[in-house]
């Protein structure tokens, strides 16, 4: 079976998405699928990634093809639309990621007039907050000329929770939908030593996510103080790349909230330096105004740590159902409780701690996701 990934942009700087597609070349090629990915040289404003564009480039788990990203609004990219345009048909399935953006749109016209099978996934964009930020008024003219259209039509619709599905669901689209969480490499966590907890006298909380006024940092900042106020002793671990005018305004606030000695600004991480931090965490702090999956919770869920999330984190009812956190709303005060909740209780930390691997373990498994995707690929295929 030969799949055609296409994505805007891999470049880290989008984060989830980016690390995703990675993941998801890697749960197929595991099972025997060629994968090749199709994206753009996108980094982010008016940078470009430093890689051959227009030449196959070969990965471990699949053959990627970038382009020259010829407009910064919607990443258009003449390029990649030209191979498209000649490539498509030689695939058995085109599987899309995003909406309002050149790459998937294109992907789905063009497989939909070749008669190629093609999914689309959302990536969140279809909630109430996605809909309504970044040119709500172009995009609600884009969604009833062009993205209900392509929706409407798709094979299926990926849906990575169901709380997403929902959200497309509320809008009236009439599509067939398939929910099939992301899926991270648990073994791979335990093997770095993640599960390790070490020590500390400092209850230090963990916020690991692009820095994006999407991800409510102002709220945990806040919250900050509150918890200060009950004689809690807090470090909040801030890791995680942004714009750098947005960095430095949250940076302002935390000297404005007198709480600069209790928060480490460590920027981006991986590899090595992102398992150390992970195992000297004692919670997790992610209370966004949308998330549509939540990929950096997984990981917190994997390493064993008791995740503090906002009910619009759609992954926030699974967690509340394992036992393995709190969910509470994106106000200060509410997750200011929340975070006194997990650190005022050693016992209960231990026990979503354990809550907190085993849903990691059981739902949001590598392996489960290949089979899911791999399986809807020959429903498709076989229906046809």
């Amino acid at each position: 079976m030969k799949v055609l990934q296409v994505i805007p942009s891999v470049s880290a700087v989008y984060g989830g998405p980016s690390r995703a597609i990675a993941d998801i070349e890697r749960a197929l090629t595991a099972r025997g699928i060629e994968v090749t990915t199709a994206t753009t040289n996108d980094e982010g404003d008016t940078r470009t990634l430093p890689l051959p564009c227009g030449v196959p480039v070969q990965t471990t788990c699949a053959t990627r093809w970038y382009f020259p990203r010829s407009t910064v609004f919607f990443s258009v990219s003449v390029g990649l639309g030209r191979w498209l345009k000649n490539n498509i048909e030689a695939f058995d399935i085109v599987h899309a990621h995003a909406l309002f953006s050149f790459a998937p749109v294109v992907a789905a016209f063009l497989a939909r007039r070749a008669n190629v099978p093609y999914i689309l996934r959302p990536l969140g964009v279809l909630a109430p907050y996605g809909m309504t930020r970044r040119h709500p008024f172009l995009k609600k003219i884009s969604f009833a000329l062009i993205e209900r259209r392509l929706i409407e039509a798709a094979s299926a619709v990926h849906f990575t929770s169901s709380a997403e599905q929902a959200d497309a669901e509320a809008l009236g689209l009439k599509c067939k939908g398939v929910v099939i969480p992301l899926g991270i490499d648990i073994n791979g966590v335990a093997r770095s030593g993640v599960l390790r907890r070490k020590p500390s006298d400092t209850r230090n909380l963990l916020f690991l996510s692009r820095i994006d006024p999407k991800k409510n940092l102002e709220g945990v900042l806040r919250a900050l103080p509150l918890v200060l106020a009950k004689k809690l002793d807090v470090t909040l671990s801030i890791a995680g790349s942004g714009d750098p005018q947005y960095i430095k305004s949250l940076q302002s606030l935390t000297r404005d909230l007198a709480i600069d000695n209790h928060v480490n600004w460590l920027g981006y991480v991986e590899g090595e330096r992102k398992s150390d931090i992970l195992a000297t965490a004692c919670a997790f702090v992610l209370p966004s105004y949308s998330e549509n999956f939540g990929i950096a919770v997984v990981e917190a869920l994997a390493a064993g740590l008791p995740c503090l999330v906002s009910r619009e984190v759609a992954i926030s009812g699974e967690i509340d159902k394992a036992g393995a956190g709190i969910v509470v709303s994106t106000a200060p005060r509410e997750i200011a409780a929340g975070i006194e909740n997990i650190l005022g209780n050693e016992r209960g930390i231990t026990e979503m701690s354990v809550a907190a691997r085993a849903l990691a373990s059981s739902a949001f498994s590598m392996d489960a996701m290949g089979a899911r995707l791999e399986g809807l690929y020959r429903d498709i295929l076989s229906s046809r």
